[in-house]
């Protein structure tokens, strides 16, 4: 027992200095970072602390305070603020419910991942050696989350107007892209509307199996109308599956259809009675 304690002295001095390797490699590429942004930080540590995710923290930072979560959560906020603000000035003949299914788009971590790919963001954050080898400057709810602390960051260093022309430069300039494109279109909401609107509730999700090993699981899902089925989809989780069996069934929906096949349906259970 008495031989641990120099061999954890040794192990924690040797973390100490990776995170210090790390720390100055960030710091030697930032420079290219804030060209990027054409925005030069007057709080260095403010940055550095926007780009440190909390796997890099002090094991004594167990709150994370020296992380950039808390960055994070600023972000966010002004991040919906300036997203709100404009498509609002933006879209005068959109209503509040259009308005509010852009901004729901815009602001996800799907497109933030984008945004943040945009920027090579990844290559630019501070992590501890266990979330470099779990793949985490390529994971996109990680990098999203980064970038939302980096908006946070430049709130506090340079004010809205320094956030609003970036968000212009690399989000607002691209809604109309992210509108138009058919992965952005989250299926599971129309077919939903779809089925509201002409009185058949809410459409109902099966699994129907699942295959594959735990690392790489294939999901079958059926989606129903009023009793009626629309359609399958797969995809490696649930959420996915469900996704592109919305889809398919958004393509096969017919208001008529599904009334000719309920009517029958009760029909043929009458006759059975």
């Amino acid at each position: 027992m008495a031989n641990m304690k120099p061999l954890k002295l040794v192990t924690d001095l040797l973390k100490s200095v990776l995170r210090s390797v790390r720390r100055e490699k960030a710091e030697g590429s930032v420079d290219t970072l804030q060209k990027k942004l054409g925005y030069r930080f007057t709080s260095a540590g403010l940055l550095r602390q926007a780009l440190t995710h909390k796997s890099a923290s002090a094991p004594e930072d167990v709150k994370g305070l020296l992380s950039n979560e808390r960055l994070e959560f600023l972000g966010d906020a002004v991040l919906n603020c300036l997203v709100t603000e404009h498509l609002y000035l933006t879209n005068p003949d959109k209503s509040e419910g259009q308005l509010s299914k852009i901004k729901s788009l815009i602001v996800s971590r799907k497109i933030l991942g984008q945004v943040a790919l945009s920027l090579d963001l990844g290559s630019y954050l501070i992590f501890g050696l266990s979330e470099v080898k779990a793949g985490g400057k390529n994971r996109q709810s990680t990098i999203s989350n980064g970038f939302e602390a980096l908006i946070g960051a430049l709130y506090l260093d340079g004010g809205l107007g320094v956030v609003r022309e970036i968000l212009q430069k690399y989000l607002f300039s691209r809604i109309a892209e992210f509108l138009k494109d058919e992965r952005n279109i989250n299926y599971k909401s129309k077919i939903l509307e779809l089925a509201q609107k002409d009185g058949f509730g809410i459409p109902r999700y099966t699994t129907i199996s699942s295959s594959g090993p735990d690392h790489a699981k294939e999901f079958r899902v059926r989606i129903d109308i009023a009793g009626v089925p629309l359609g399958e989809g797969c995809g490696s989780n649930k959420k996915i599956a469900q996704q592109n069996a919305a889809q398919i069934a958004t393509l096969n929906y017919s208001k008529e259809e599904i009334l000719s096949r309920v009517k029958g349906e009760v029909k043929d259970e009458l006759l059975s009675d």
